[in-house]
């Protein structure tokens, strides 16, 4: 499973179906992408952050990432077709509930490692929200 190359997230935004048993490897993709885009959500990437990023995806994924991996998702061409929201938001369709809440509690977890959350980091958060299409109930597990 290459998580990093983001194939799942290409073939649901371009419009094509996933397979039931793909739905847990979507869920990889996602919670990486999300948080590689929080590490530079405001445009500073700090080594605690990348820190907090190998922990959760390690405990999440049982897989280990390197910092350049993290660094680098952040600027694949995938972006250059849509903003990560975009991708998201079709991926949520497809994420379970509890996936969903993951995604956006460990992106919660990536923003307060630094001991604060920021204007840039808020917004983040903000859309990354929106994109899943949480209800307020089903944040209250936040």
């Amino acid at each position: 499973m290459n998580v990093t190359g983001f194939r799942l997230m290409k073939l649901i935004f371009g419009g094509g179906k996933l397979l039931d048993e793909k739905q847990l490897e979507l869920y990889s993709e996602t919670l990486f992408m999300v948080l590689s885009g929080a590490a530079r959500a405001d445009l500073n990437i700090e080594k605690v952050e990348v820190a907090r990023i190998r922990d959760i995806l390690k405990n999440k994924l049982d897989r280990d990432f390197t910092e350049e991996e993290i660094q680098l998702a952040s600027e694949v061409d995938l972006f250059e077709t849509a903003p990560i929201q975009k991708y998201v938001a079709k991926a949520s369709h497809i994420l379970s509930v509890e996936q969903r809440q993951n995604v956006l509690q460990a992106t919660l977890e990536v923003f307060m490692s630094d001991g604060h959350m920021g204007l840039l980091e808020r917004d983040y958060f903000d859309s990354i929200v929106s994109a899943l299409d949480l209800k307020p109930s089903e944040m209250v597990r936040l």
